[in-house]
């Protein structure tokens, strides 16, 4: 019981380490550091996710280690391809069987699919939109998993999140022809 306690606080330090670094992330202006960001943050919650025994929530984290990998070397014309996202997708959904618990184990690897597609998009606002329900899947399975640091992550997300569409995208009318 006590080796339990010991592992369960581990985990929420590293969420808590993960969840620091994913802020951090969103602060940058160069999109390097924006990714070492995000990586730093998949390598905090995958250590999270493994130290809870979610396996579910461990994968789209560690493959998105190497997404950002490749994300980070995009200059390059071999990380140019757009076989690397449907790479990763197909990874994580391949990863999902031998994970399987139960339903609760695909919300994460949907998650992850949608922040790959989102990595991909050139539109902020579709970014956003396509953001909210990985915040969704993430916050469902973080209750389920006991992941308390995740629930404060996804909760704060999806709030920034909507406050941005509301900013953003819904606050902005469009040039009236009427003159």
């Amino acid at each position: 019981m006590a080796n339990s306690t010991v592992l369960n606080l581990v985990a929420q330090l590293f969420g808590g380490l993960g969840m620091v670094s994913l802020f951090f992330s969103y602060q940058q202006t160069r999109r390097k550091m924006l990714i070492f960001c995000k990586l730093t943050s998949d390598v905090m919650w995958t250590a999270h996710y493994l130290c809870l025994g979610a396996y579910g929530g461990a994968i789209p984290n560690f493959i998105g280690i190497f997404r950002e990998l490749v994300f980070m070397q995009s200059e390059k014309k071999w990380a140019k391809s757009i076989a690397w996202p449907a790479a990763f997708i197909c990874v994580n959904w391949a990863l999902a069987i031998p994970a399987w618990k139960s339903p609760l184990t695909l919300l994460p690897i949907c998650a992850s699919t949608f922040v790959t597609v989102s990595l991909q998009l050139k539109n902020p606002k579709h970014t956003r939109i396509i953001c909210a329900p990985v915040s969704v899947c993430f916050l469902i399975y973080d209750i389920f998993v006991g992941s308390w640091i995740g629930v404060v992550n996804e909760s704060a997300s999806l709030v920034s999140i909507v406050s941005s569409i509301v900013k953003n995208d819904l606050g902005k009318k469009k040039p009236s022809n009427n003159i």
